[in-house]
């Protein structure tokens, strides 16, 4: 999963907020997975947080300033363990109208 090279065709597609050990949503906390044709980035800013991928069952303690792609489809959660500041970019491939 961190080591997933992104497309070079994906176009940037929105962001989150940053969130805080306080302030992430119990979703990303939660079994999820991004929609096919998105792929994710999750810059951690401060501190760590921790990455599950549950396809394969893989942990990654994320620290500040890296970050971790996120591959579509793949189901993973996040476990905050301290202080942490992070977003997620989101990427889309691109419309094949474009």
């Amino acid at each position: 999963m961190t080591k997933a090279a992104m497309p070079a065709n994906l176009v940037p597609s929105g962001s989150t907020a940053i969130f805080t050990e306080s302030t992430v949503p119990d979703a990303l906390q939660r079994e999820h997975r991004l929609a096919e044709g998105v792929w994710g980035v999750l810059q951690v800013l401060t501190g760590s947080i921790r990455f599950i991928d549950l396809e394969s069952s893989h942990e990654e303690n994320i620290l500040a300033p890296n970050t971790i792609t996120i591959r579509p489809g793949v189901p993973h959660r996040v476990a905050v363990e301290g202080s942490v500041e992070f977003k997620i970019e989101f990427f889309r491939e691109p419309d094949s109208y474009s």
